[in-house]
């Protein structure tokens, strides 16, 4: 197949009992392999169509298409349909109409006798009471179960093609829809109207993504919401309600009503009682408004504030709609307003939460996508600030009830912001205002950036990266694909930047939000990569994983080939070493896929740099030893050589090693340059020509680290290293001080937990471990 979208390679469509893949091959020496480009669940897919006899389309339930060019269309379109039925056989039970039924209720679905509809199985307090969740010509609502019969897999049969067409829109309802707003209005009383609008992707360079994203979230936050909403009281009560009762103005609540109604007129003469309003007669203090607000919703003490208030409530209301824009004003300006302001004042941010909790509730507003507009934006506040205590347990009830309660509208944007929320008060928020594009794309639906990330060697994965990704998420889902799944383990992986024109890689932190360290690299103009890597070496080597051998072995072998790892006393090379060395050789002519003997120009760059300047072995005597090796190796596939060489180089005393070139300050009588190498052995200190250690600190002695600038913006690493009676400072000059105190802390954290201590303090005990952590915070 081809893909009618310029921007995306595709060569191939497979279709699967999991889904529909797009394929793309990729063929580089050492590499050919096919890659999935983009892959859609069964359920993600509301049509498939064609488009003439040469053309396929896939229609979601979002609103994005998919279209791409073969001369099977026709066919490719029945085997998707035939496996999207067998995939749902287990989601839906089938049944057929005995009489009509219709309903004015929004959530009730209507059809006629003899009409076949797809029965959700669900439980809850509707079903229990005789009624049945089921979907309709992609309408999905409740029916009395008593005007249906369920249906034989006989009937189910002759039935195919109404089936596979069942959960679809209906040709009218299509045509009323447009690709970027495929939803419905809030309903009046209740925030109930069944199919919830799921949430797109979107990718870098103005190049949009309208595939759907429903299983973007990984376990561990689904399952860390469900607990925490299972816990919510579904008393009845509105948590902006119940929290307003307490920290609204009292001005809101002391309100006279009007005269000249019948009911304002009952309500005075309640006045002196106790219970003188109800929950349904103040509910409309937390509604929808159409109306500007005349005073901030909760009690602010400074005039100035009260101000602020009204503006962002204004910005509110004219990114949702509800009110015009200024001149010249966009709704990303009304986004980036309500930000700014509560960055500068930490009073706005529970104020705010209360707006938008406000304008999100029984929206009636007669412009058609102001509620959903109003719910992309909470997604956006959510993803940046935390709120009050008071605050948070009314917040996380309101965003709990929504997202848990799929008869709602905007069920699925509502579990974005609580995950965003969530994400928040585990990370602090993210500290960049987001770019422009960012925020049209949420502002349209999409939640998450096709961003590209780099493995050693040049292999390119791309991730849907949220507005609330950090680093963390993404080592782990690269460490899976690696099949490191052990936290510990995945420890010693990290995400590094590296910006074109700068000498050295930059570390990212794992609390680091992505789209802040791209959205400050794109402010800056800047060309950069980020690239996951191994950057500490304690567990033992995964050699049952073909991308794990690849991803280790394009670290190791840089380094060994600049002679990094060879370790020469007297500028000579042990002869069993020798040996080892012309077989590596053998192995990487092999690991590039090579079948053929290596010759004489081949083994130069086969060989580490220092070997070729050995003076005990000259170059034919290499070539021959080289030749010798390759009948070892030739039957080898590229993996297994691979997989090889790494088991002889982690042998070697340097194997795993981080190097970096350093000038030591405190002793110039034992010279000042040197190699400092860091692995799971300690500190150490290596010559320069022959890499023999001329000091090593074993991690029990480095007690702390203290990086230094001098006013000339020199760097450098202070580390304090000896035992609590002998101490000795070394100073070392480098411009990567900040990467070398962050591996140090991580191999100390790691030698600690390997002997059983605690970074912790104990009651009433100093720990020294926990002391010495402290130290290189």
């Amino acid at each position: 197949v081809a893909s009618s979208d310029q921007d995306v390679d595709v060569q191939y469509l497979a279709v699967s009992h999991t889904g529909v893949k797009l394929v793309r091959r990729e063929k580089s020496l050492p590499t050919d392999y096919l890659k999935v480009v983009d892959f859609y669940n069964f359920e993600d897919i509301g049509e498939v169509s064609t488009i003439k006899s040469t053309a396929l389309q896939l229609v979601m339930h979002t609103g994005g298409r998919v279209v791409v060019t073969t001369n099977k269309a026709a066919s490719i379109r029945d085997l998707i349909n035939q496996f999207s039925i067998e995939a749902r056989s287990g989601q839906y039970e089938y049944a057929r109409a005995l009489a009509d039924y219709s309903s004015r209720d929004d959530n009730a679905l209507s059809f006629t006798t003899g009409e076949v509809i797809a029965v959700v199985q669900k439980e809850d307090a509707y079903t229990q009471r005789g009624w049945l969740y089921g979907i309709k010509d992609g309408n999905y609502g409740i029916f009395p179960a008593d005007f249906v019969e369920k249906m034989s897999p006989k009937s189910i049969r002759r039935e195919i093609k109404v089936i596979s067409r069942i959960t679809q829109s209906s040709p009218r309802q299509r045509a009323s829809q447009t690709a970027l707003n495929n939803i419905t209005t809030e309903s009046p009383e209740e925030d109930l109207t069944p199919i919830s609008p799921i949430e797109e992707d979107y990718s870098p360079g103005g190049t949009w993504n309208l595939r759907n994203n429903r299983d973007s979230y990984d376990a561990g936050d689904t399952s860390d919401v469900s607990i925490s909403a299972a816990k919510v009281s579904n008393d009845g009560k509105h948590p902006l309600l119940e929290f307003a009762m307490s920290y609204f103005r009292e001005s809101n609540f002391d309100a006279i009503p009007q005269e000249g109604s019948i009911k304002d007129k009952k309500k005075k003469k309640k006045k002196n009682s106790k219970n003188d309003w109800t929950w349904k007669d103040q509910v409309e203090l937390v509604k929808w408004t159409e109306r500007m607000i005349e005073n901030s919703l909760m009690r602010l003490e400074q005039v100035e504030m009260n101000k602020i208030a009204l503006e962002c409530f204004a910005s509110i209301m004219r990114y949702m709609g509800d009110m015009a824009l200024l001149k010249n004003q966009l709704d990303v300006d009304c986004a980036l307003t309500i930000l700014s302001y509560c960055y500068k004042f930490d009073d706005m941010k529970d104020e705010v939460y209360c707006q938008i909790m406000k304008q999100t509730t029984n929206n009636k507003s007669v412009v058609p996508d102001s509620c959903q507009k109003g719910w992309r934006l909470f997604s956006i506040i959510a993803a940046y600030f935390t709120c009050s205590d008071h605050l948070k347990p009314f917040l996380f009830k309101y965003l709990e009830t929504a997202a848990y309660d799929k008869r709602r509208a905007y069920h699925g944007t509502a579990l974005v912001c609580l995950h965003n929320l969530r994400k928040t008060f585990k990370y602090g928020g993210r500290k960049m205002a987001p770019s422009i594009e960012e925020i049209t794309a949420i502002t349209a639906g999409r939640n998450s950036k096709r961003q590209i990330y780099r493995l050693p060697g040049g292999t390119e994965r791309v991730i849907n990266t949220k507005s609330t990704t950090v680093v963390d998420d993404i080592v782990e889902d690269l460490c899976t694909v690696i099949g490191v799944t052990s936290l510990h383990e995945r420890e010693e992986f990290s995400l590094y930047c590296i910006i074109e024109g700068q000498t050295f890689t930059r570390p990212l932190y794992k609390e680091q939000y992505i789209l802040d360290v791209t959205t400050d690299l794109q402010k800056q103009g800047a060309i950069y990569y980020l690239i996951f890597c191994r950057s500490v070496w304690h567990y033992p080597l995964r050699l049952d994983n073909k991308l794990y051998i690849e991803v280790v072995f394009n670290q190791i072998a840089p380094d060994y080939l600049e002679g990094l790892l060879l370790v020469m006393p007297s500028e000579q090379i042990d002869q069993d070493v020798v040996y080892q060395v012309a077989k590596v050789a053998a192995l990487l002519h092999k690991a590039a896929d090579m079948d053929h003997v290596p010759t004489l120009k081949e083994t130069k760059f086969l060989l580490p740099k220092p070997a070729l300047s050995a003076r005990d072995i000259k170059p034919p005597q290499w070539v021959n030893m080289v030749q010798g090796s390759w009948a070892e190796v030739q039957d080898m596939s590229a993996s297994q050589a691979k997989a090889q060489v790494l088991q002889i180089l982690s042998q070697w005393q340097l194997f795993g090693s981080s190097f970096f070139a350093v000038r030591r300050d405190s002793d110039p009588i034992e010279g000042s340059e040197h190699i400092l190498a860091l692995n799971k052995h300690g500190v150490h200190f290596l010559d320069l020509i022959t890499h023999e250690t001329i000091l090593h600190y074993p991690f029990t002695e480095v007690i702390s680290t203290r990086q230094m600038e001098t006013e000339d913006g020199v760097l450098y690493l202070d580390m304090k290293c000896g035992n609590l009676m002998q101490q000795r400072i070394s100073r070392i000059q480098t411009d990567q001080a900040v990467e070398i105190a962050r591996l140090i802390k991580q191999y100390i954290t790691i030698d600690q937990r390997t002997r059983g201590m605690t970074t912790e303090k104990e009651p009433g005990q100093e720990s020294r471990s926990g002391s010495r952590m402290d130290k290189f915070m």
